[in-house]
């Protein structure tokens, strides 16, 4: 499931700023609590059709504020900030295309069943979200910038690290976005990942979310 949104129309005049990149993805135990899984999907699949930014900001506040809940159980993530312009319109491009193209949305993909040809195993235990953002380097970004620049290196996989780059989502103004997209995998609100697929092919990257909340 996945919620997408492109201003460069809307905000066409402001489009010749350099853009920056901020993504983070995380996957969760869900182990024995279906409700976050559930939560999130209706979330995101509620969240609305509109441009306006000021429903782009209520949306993402009711994700984040459902990811900030589950930071204890975060086990895996990644995230990336660039703020070189073509590499960071790039890498937004990349993030999406790569994302939509493995999200599970057929029937073989999200059976009670495991298949071989699509998940190792039938166990259902995490969920990975991506949340995804192409920003102007306006000045009322700033503070997105500050805190996660502000993140020590030896919290970039903590507990701590993930919060704070969560966080920093709700200080994003939507008005200077050129594209946002959040994704929950898999694709529908009854489905998840096992620990073996999570340490499967196309997983590689994926860092270890390792000790305490600060």
């Amino acid at each position: 499931m996945n919620r997408r949104g492109f201003f460069s129309s809307v905000f066409h005049s402001r489009a010749d700023r350099d853009p920056f990149f901020f993504g983070v993805q995380c996957v969760i135990n869900i182990a024995g609590e279906d409700a976050l899984r559930t939560n999130l999907h209706r979330v995101i699949a509620t969240g609305g059709e509109s441009e306006l930014p000021a429903d782009k900001h209520s949306l993402y506040k009711r994700v984040t504020a459902l990811l900030r809940e589950s930071v204890p159980f975060m086990e895996y993530g990644y995230w990336d900030y660039l703020t070189d312009g073509d590499e960071a319109t790039d890498e937004f491009n990349n993030w999406v295309g790569e994302i939509e193209a493995t999200m599970a949305t057929e029937e073989e993909e999200v059976g009670d069943a495991a298949d071989e040809a699509f998940r190792l195993s039938a166990d259902k235990n995490y969920v990975v979200v991506t949340m995804a953002f192409l920003l102007e380097a306006e000045n009322l970004q700033e503070e997105v910038c500050n805190i996660v620049e502000a993140i020590e290196e030896k919290d970039y996989f903590t507990p701590y690290g993930f919060q704070r780059l969560i966080e920093a989502v709700n200080y994003i103004d939507f008005e200077y976005s050129l594209g946002d997209a959040v994704f929950i995998m898999p694709g529908n609100e009854t489905d998840g990942f096992s620990w073996t697929d999570m340490r499967g092919e196309g997983w590689e990257y994926l860092k270890p979310i390792m000790g305490t909340i600060n």
